[in-house]
C-alpha cells in the first residue's frame, strides 16, 4: 500500500499550504467531524456558500471516514448531494461522516453538513472504489 505525504498535502478541503479551506478532520473509523467558517472568495450568490464548495467538503469528510476506516484511498465514483438550506458566508458549519459499508471494491459513506444551531445545511452519500492500480492517491 503507498502512503500518504499529510505534510506536502494539496487538497482544496484539508490542505494546509495551499488556497482552500484548511479543514482538520478528527475522528476514528466510525466517524469523522471538522468544522469551517467559508469565507466570501469561495461564495456563489451574494453572502451564499457555492454549491460545489459544500459538495467538496462532504466528499472530502467521507474519504476521510474510510481512510479512517482501513487506511485506503479511495476515490470518488458517485456523490449525492441534497441541499437542504443555504450555508451563508461567515458562519460556521460542521461536517460529519460516518462509513455505512466497506468493501473491497466498493465503499459507501454518508455526510451532513450543520449550523451551529443545528440546522441541516447539506446531507450525501457516497460511493468510493480503490485507487487505479497505477499508485496514485490523494485526500
Amino acid at each position: 500500500m503507498s502512503s500518504f505525504d499529510w505534510e506536502s498535502n494539496v487538497c482544496f478541503v484539508c490542505g494546509s499550504d495551499v488556497p482552500g479551506l484548511h479543514m482538520k478532520f478528527s475522528g476514528d473509523a466510525d466517524e469523522v467531524r471538522a468544522t469551517t467558517v467559508v469565507q466570501p472568495p469561495y461564495q456563489g450568490f451574494s453572502g451564499v456558500v457555492h454549491g460545489g464548495i459544500l459538495a467538496g467538503i462532504v466528499d472530502d469528510a467521507m474519504w476521510h471516514v474510510i481512510h479512517q476506516h482501513e487506511e485506503v484511498f479511495p476515490m470518488t465514483a458517485e456523490l449525492k448531494v441534497r441541499y437542504h438550506q443555504p450555508a451563508r458566508i461567515g458562519e460556521e458549519l460542521t461536517v460529519r461522516s460516518h462509513l455505512v459499508s466497506f468493501r473491497r471494491r466498493l465503499m459507501v459513506a454518508e455526510a451532513t453538513i450543520h449550523r451551529v444551531d443545528g440546522t441541516l445545511v447539506v446531507s450525501a452519500e457516497g460511493r468510493f472504489m480503490p485507487p487505479p492500480k497505477d499508485g496514485a492517491n490523494g485526500a
